[in-house]
């Protein structure tokens, strides 16, 4: 597993107080610099990976190091300060989780900050000793690439970013172990949500299953963690994750949206996002990236400008509201990805929004009919899916059953009401309010609450309805 140590720093570090630090956590070791400079690597005389350390990022907001660490830790901190994280390779010797210490240590002394470190929940698991050539991968098989992380709150890293992307590439699956004491960001569960991916949770009495489903899950040299061969598939889940006790309390609303644009020069982007931020999360977003944490001021036009450096590549930023404080006042807890990509005839924004709500609360789901008209004033709704769904209010994800999304309501843009014509499409199972010019018209589809046994059966036969109509079936 990786030995995580943060530096929450008051000022920015010089180059000259970095190799300080790097030499105080071990000057026998040689230095090693990657991606364009934004990684340092320390390795020993035989070219072993033993330490990492990412250059340090400004961060936009500081309570951002709450949501990802842990509540408080940036009270004593400035508005905007600095994260240095340094990962230590699993090793017998040295004891890396010490080199971290000693590097981080050396920059707090010198600017000033805060020094933060997990409690280790996890026992170290011999299959996943070593080094890799990758900080966050514990070990490479033919099938997998596996990732441990030790932390109370696992989030989408640029170190896992990174994993992900590089190994992906060469067919490799991804395989996150964690304790089953941890909880993952969204944006990390989204991804984790890919076929390839396995999250692999860890029990206290050192059993294995599956953080999604339930499924006990066992090593297999030279593959990874597979379905367990030796567990009673009458028991099903395993028990911990059939306990959801104190751990899914809440509700959330998951929006599914995607809009097309035609290609101009003055198109910007993410305004969709504003739009599902300000009606259902009570604010604009308040800081976005590529990977967590967040260090970057939310901007549209910074957005648009890197999705055009990429084109025609896709690209894919995460986003979210920060609640609290004077001027969130009202704000609920929010988080989305925005992937934009190329079409045939233009730009798409395919956004996925989760917004949670408290034990007790009601989702507004009134607020969603005006949501849909709003968005039929502007071109270019290609459909919209909502559902509600139990889970924690902070949007963290347990490794704990919490029941399936159930479909709350369906807007379905001009392309598609054309494909099937206007008047069937209201004249479906679920009732339909039509928005717009009535040549191109949105229309919004409320199959309920979200609560009702027969939620998924009626969307099901809405979706059925809304095939378009073959010539042969028209004659």
């Amino acid at each position: 597993m990786s030995r995580d140590v943060i530096a929450l720093l008051a000022e920015s570090p010089s180059r000259r107080s970095l190799l300080d630090a790097m030499v105080a956590a071990d000057p026998d070791l040689r230095i090693r610099l990657v991606a364009e400079g934004t990684v340092v690597e320390l390795r020993d005389d035989s070219g072993r990976l033993v330490l990492a350390v990412q250059s340090a990022q400004r961060m936009a907001v500081a309570t951002e190091a709450d949501r990802l660490l842990e509540d408080g830790v940036s009270e004593e901190l400035p508005a905007q300060p600095l994260w240095v994280e340094a990962r230590g390779a699993d090793l017998v010797t040295p004891d890396t989780a010490e080199l971290a210490r000693r590097f981080v240590g050396h920059l707090v002394d010198r600017h000033g900050g805060v020094v933060w470190e997990p409690p280790s929940r996890l026992e170290r698991d011999d299959s996943l000793v070593g080094a890799t050539d990758h900080p966050a991968v514990s070990a490479l098989t033919a099938k997998n690439a596996v990732l441990v992380q030790d932390r109370p709150v696992v989030s989408l890293s640029s170190w896992t970013v990174d994993a992900l992307a590089r190994y992906g590439r060469e067919g490799l699956g991804i395989q996150l172990v964690t304790p089953s004491t941890s909880v993952l960001t969204q944006a990390l569960r989204s991804l984790l949500g890919n076929p390839n991916a396995t999250w692999v949770v860890r029990t206290a009495d050192g059993h294995h299953y599956d953080g999604f489903n339930g499924l006990p899950l066992a090593w297999q040299d030279g593959v990874g963690y597979v379905p367990d061969p030796h567990a009673v598939t009458e028991d099903g889940p395993h028990p911990d994750f059939r306990a959801r006790e104190e751990h899914v309390t809440g509700t959330q609303l998951h929006v599914d949206l995607q809009m097309d644009h035609p290609a101009s020069d003055g198109l910007e982007l993410g305004g969709v996002v504003e739009l599902l931020a300000e009606r259902l999360g009570g604010a604009r977003p308040s800081v976005w990236g590529v990977s967590e944490p967040l260090t970057r001021e939310w901007d549209p036009a910074a957005v648009t400008a890197m999705a055009r450096n990429r084109a025609p590549g896709e690209t894919t930023v995460v986003f979210g509201g920060q609640p609290g404080g004077p001027d969130h006042e009202g704000v609920r807890p929010f988080s989305g990805r925005l992937r934009v990509a190329r079409t045939d005839s233009g730009v798409r924004e395919h956004v996925r929004f989760t917004v949670g709500y408290q034990e007790g609360e009601e989702p507004d789901l009134g607020a969603l009919r005006p949501l849909v008209r709003a968005l039929s004033d502007r071109d270019g709704l290609r459909s919209m899916t909502v559902q509600r769904a139990y889970g924690r209010a902070d949007l963290l994800q347990p490794p704990r059953w919490a029941g399936v999304p159930v479909p709350v309501g369906l807007a379905v843009g001009a392309e598609g009401i054309t494909a099937v014509g206007r008047e069937n499409a209201l004249a479906g199972p679920v009732k339909g309010t039509s928005f717009g010019p009535p040549m191109t018209p949105v229309i919004w589809y409320r199959i309920g609450d979200g609560v009702e046994p027969d939620s998924w059966e009626r969307f099901q036969a809405l979706m059925r309805h809304l095939r378009p109509v073959s010539r042969d079936r028209r004659r």
